[in-house]
């Protein structure tokens, strides 16, 4: 559904304008929308304004709870009828909504107006001084096997302890149902108690980049509560525009460090 209604139609005009707030309100489904030739234009992730750039491949892809802003320029003929598309997952697209374009245009051609918004006053983290941790997410179906690859993949180039975390998950794997047990740095959730140890204690009003590597054959959004980040690498390479976000959809195998200043108690 879009906004609560089975998708139909959506009335549109050549020239026109729109800005688009996307929410995934979904619980485990992921979605990247193909705009059939219109070119969005990013302009704040989470909540949070980015220097105006174009998604990667012209889509934008939202994980559970993730956000975009675009500006969204109606560049199709006057009359014309354009699908739009999910097409995340490969062999499975499905129509979203379809745009009908007025007969008459709205103007000759889209306007030229300053598409930047003001940013939110963040504190910047300082990733010389940051204090450093990692968390490895293991476990689910197939991901004893995920883990092992990854281990071996690393091999002493591995991060710190992150080639003995999968190690003792792999054991820990072995040891119960891993496909219905989900592990954050080697410990399991306890569903029927809220007093489990905190995975990280960090120090308030401190930097700190936290690198995560996803040992599972799942996307996975990762999520901080009370924070906003900076996605700065994946798989050891700098991100292109290292945008503010509060929830980073992590690929099976992938590696994402991030970084933010703990300024509140989240």
């Amino acid at each position: 559904t879009i906004n609560g209604r089975v998708p139909d139609t959506f009335a549109v005009r050549t020239g026109e304008r729109i800005r688009l707030r996307l929410i995934n309100a979904a619980n485990a489904r992921i979605f990247s929308p193909d705009f059939a030739g219109h070119e969005p234009v990013a302009i704040a992730l989470d909540g949070q304004p980015v220097a105006p750039h174009a998604p990667a491949g012209g889509r934008v892809v939202l994980g559970p709870a993730m956000r975009a802003d675009l500006i969204l320029d109606m560049t199709g003929k006057p009359g014309s009828r354009v699908s739009i598309s999910d097409r995340f997952y490969e062999g499975l697209g499905y129509k979203l909504v379809e745009l009908v374009y007025d007969d008459t245009p709205l103007r000759e051609r889209a306007p030229d107006w300053p598409l930047a918004l003001p940013a939110n006053s963040l504190p910047e983290p300082d990733l010389e001084t940051a204090s450093r941790n990692e968390v490895v997410f293991a476990g689910g179906m197939m991901g004893e096997m995920v883990a092992q690859d990854m281990g071996e993949s690393m091999g002493p180039v591995a991060p710190g302890g992150m080639m003995r975390d999968m190690n003792s998950m792999m054991g820990m794997m072995q040891a119960m149902n891993s496909s219905t047990a989900w592990f954050i740095n080697g410990v399991a959730a306890d569903e029927a108690s809220h007093d489990m140890k905190p995975a990280l204690t960090l120090e308030r009003n401190k930097s700190h980049v936290i690198a995560m590597a996803n040992a599972t054959a799942w996307h996975h959004p990762i999520h901080l509560h009370g924070h906003s980040f900076r996605v700065i690498s994946r798989n050891g390479q700098p991100t292109r525009n290292r945008e503010w976000q509060d929830t980073v959809l992590i690929s099976p195998r992938e590696k994402v460090e991030i970084a933010f200043v703990a300024d509140n108690s989240g």
